[in-house]
């Protein structure tokens, strides 16, 4: 049982965007954060958190407020740990010198702090003159200095702060977690620009929730959430995925709907997502025995007597489980796949002088009868079918 569901709520997908989330779903998802963090992370998540936090507010208030090397070092341990590994990042930030590492980030401090109107800005860029320190590792120093105000760029609060892609048929914004390049695989370029809207999207944020909650939310919470929901969003992907990689081609269509990646039957022709859904639905007693009905009925069975006529045959009821040979015929003739062919291939396949051999109906053999079932199930679902 998950801690969500210990808390008696789970949140849904729609509900989390950032924009859109509530005090409620918000304090759910921090309240997860403490049982999602990877063992690996075990001490070095209380040094971020709490330790240099605390160590920082002290010095700031004994009159200097800066971080000594080693724990820049560890800061920086646990963010290589947090996200993806670079060994080179650890070499470039040891390189820095103790005093480098003092009077920089003493400065950035100094810098931030004066403004009224925190901007994060200079200071980051004051802390990028650090070997080894660019936007993403430079806020996660300051977020340690002012933790209410200024958050951490990680990639799960950049994703989900930017959790929407455009709808390519309307102007309406829409969330995704699978959109190429958009939502949670949005790529992500690590610009002091990119912070810049993830610090103004943050401290919205927090205004909305810290007015419906009465209390102010802090930047470090909103981070800890973001982590929370991308693990969320992760696990429920993995479920979908192993969801639909057990269901048949025509629910994986269903589930993918009309605009989702494309479904292939077990013999490698893609589905139609239309005729599946208007296939799935039950017929309203009106519809049984309609005018419509009935014309489908009677073109149906036209078609049978004019293929039948086609192939020399009588139209009858023993000749019905024929009309499965005589597509196959007229596909491999044709070079058509079975599911292509309708009474204008009869009547090509006629017009190119193609005939029926006595007797060639009559016993097809088991593994041809097999083919032929092989390909016959299912075709009416296909992209492009006559076999409806």
């Amino acid at each position: 049982m998950s801690v969500i569901a210990n808390e008696g709520a789970d949140p849904s997908s729609e509900n989390l965007p950032a924009d859109k989330i509530s005090y409620h779903d918000f304090s759910t998802m921090l309240f997860s954060f403490a049982g999602r963090a990877p063992k690996k992370m075990e001490g070095l998540e209380e040094l971020r958190y709490n330790e240099i936090p605390e160590v920082l507010a002290q010095r700031k208030k004994d009159g200097e407020a800066f971080l000594e090397k080693t724990e820049v070092q560890s800061l920086i341990e646990w963010k290589l740990k947090f996200g993806t590994y670079r060994p080179k990042l650890a070499t470039l930030v040891a390189s820095n010198s103790i005093s480098e590492v003092r009077q920089t980030t003493s400065s950035a401090f100094s810098i931030f702090s004066s403004d009224d109107n925190p901007n994060p800005a200079k200071a980051i860029s004051t802390l990028s003159k650090l070997k080894g320190i660019g936007p993403a590792s430079a806020s996660l120093i300051l977020s340690c200095y002012d933790p209410t105000t200024v958050p951490f760029f990680s990639d799960q609060l950049f994703r989900w702060l930017h959790w929407e892609i455009k709808d390519e048929k309307s102007t309406k914004r829409k969330r995704t977690v699978e959109s190429k390049d958009e939502g949670w695989n949005r790529k992500i370029k690590y610009t002091a620009k990119e912070y810049a809207a993830i610090f103004e999207k943050t401290n919205e944020l927090r205004e909305r929730l810290s007015k419906e909650a009465g209390k102010e939310i802090k930047a470090v919470s909103v981070e800890k959430v973001a982590y929370a929901i991308a693990k969320e969003i992760e696990g429920r992907v993995l479920r979908t995925a192993i969801t639909t990689a057990r269901a048949s081609p025509q629910e994986q269509c269903m589930r993918r709907g009309p605009r989702g990646s494309p479904t292939y039957d077990e013999l490698g022709y893609e589905l139609d997502y239309e005729y599946i859904i208007r296939a799935s639905r039950i017929p309203r007693g009106r519809d049984v025995g309609s005018k419509r009905a009935e014309q489908k009925t009677e073109k149906e069975a036209r078609d049978r007597e004019r293929k039948a006529e086609i192939m020399g045959r009588p139209c009858t009821v023993e000749t019905v489980c024929e009309t499965v040979a005589w597509d196959g015929r007229v596909a491999r003739d044709l070079g058509k796949a079975f599911h292509e062919v309708g009474v204008e291939e009869y009547e090509k396949w006629a017009a190119k002088g193609f005939e029926v051999q006595e007797g060639e109906f009559v016993d097809l053999g088991k593994e041809e009868e097999k083919r032929l079932l092989r390909v016959q199930t299912g075709s009416a679902l296909r992209k492009g079918s006559k076999s409806r």
